[in-house]
């Protein structure tokens, strides 16, 4: 909770500070740049803390597969609710509703602002992907011979990951602040706009039972697993510590997959599917380590979607996976 509310803190700091300066905008160019640089920085040191990981590593072979098939259903679950849902409230594949498709707050049209905010998905995605990949090499064969201990690797690298986090809150809500369409988009879908992240967990909680009826997880192993939404630090411990050992490790390794194919895929998933569907597929870390991947590949009007999700799904983890597994 106490991260969270920095998080907001910052986004929201940095946010008023950009609007004061709206009218030298042009000034500011540099912190795109800046944002892409830290966001390849922070998802190569991800790649280093999983890869000196041995609980990951030494699991690939053993649960990875009943871990990703339970990621496949869940992320596609949370992504097929979230296209219901969008189309019912009236909102494009761009997160603009109908009401404001003719312009945004700064005066742009929306086809626009795509061609001078948003890069083609694939390339980002590569890039991202072969931060990943090299971090995970390094963290595999460097970090053990670096540190006796991991764990003090694990717990310096998570100290940058939340400074890291925090500086690319900033720059997002710096960003967010300068273009100043967020809150008028809101406006225009409202309070329906909370319907987005509920059913991103809705939907993954659906496709987790689907997925415990054909698996060899029971049903309530599939829906609690489900219900992690990306936070492998809590989930895992809750349903190993309810006695379901093989659960708790097929959880850690979906938690992980769910983090890592956000980062990977959002910038391709929001051009061939949708910018909201997009922010539905990280879970948790849509409001802090991908946040900054979705304002580049789907705009600043997306952001409060995306960090609400995150947000709200931090909230119900501690709720759900308790009371799923019993």
């Amino acid at each position: 909770m106490g991260l969270l509310i920095l998080y907001w803190g910052i986004l929201i700091v940095f946010y008023l500070v950009a609007t004061k300066l709206r009218y030298c905008k042009e000034k500011f160019a540099f912190v795109e740049g800046m944002l892409n640089i830290v966001i390849y920085i922070l998802v190569f040191v991800m790649g280093l803390r999983m890869g000196a990981n041995e609980e990951v590593t030494s699991n690939l072979d053993v649960i990875g597969l009943e871990a990703i098939g339970v990621s496949i259903f869940a992320i596609g679950g949370s992504m097929i609710a979230v296209s219901f849902v969008r189309r019912a409230l009236g909102i494009n594949k761009e997160g603009i509703h109908k009401s404001f498709a003719e312009m945004t707050a700064a005066g742009v049209s929306a086809e626009e602002a795509d061609e001078s905010s948003h890069d083609t998905g694939m390339k980002t995605s590569l890039i991202i992907l072969l931060c990943v990949v090299v971090g995970m090499i390094g963290g595999y064969v460097f970090i053990p011979r670096i540190f006796e201990d991991t764990e003090v690797f694990q717990s310096i690298s998570g100290d940058f990951m939340v400074i890291s986090i925090c500086v690319l809150l900033a720059f997002v809500g710096f960003n967010m602040g300068l273009d100043g369409s967020v809150i008028a988009s809101l406006k225009a879908v409202g309070f329906k706009a909370l319907l987005i992240p509920g059913a991103a967990i809705l939907g993954s909680l659906a496709f987790g039972i689907i997925y415990g009826l054909i698996s060899s997880l029971s049903v309530k192993e599939a829906m609690a697993v489900s219900a992690g939404f990306g936070w492998y630090t809590l989930a895992p411990s809750i349903i190993a510590e309810a006695g379901f050992a093989v659960a708790g490790a097929v959880s850690f390794m979906h938690n992980v997959i769910r983090e890592t194919v956000g980062i990977v895929v959002i910038p391709l998933a929001a051009k061939k599917f949708g910018y909201l569907e997009a922010t539905s597929i990280p879970g948790v870390a849509a409001m802090d380590v991908c946040l900054p991947i979705v304002e580049r590949s789907c705009g600043n009007g997306i952001v409060i979607y995306s960090f609400c999700t995150g947000a709200l799904m931090s909230a119900v983890v501690p709720v759900l996976v308790p009371l799923i597994i019993g």
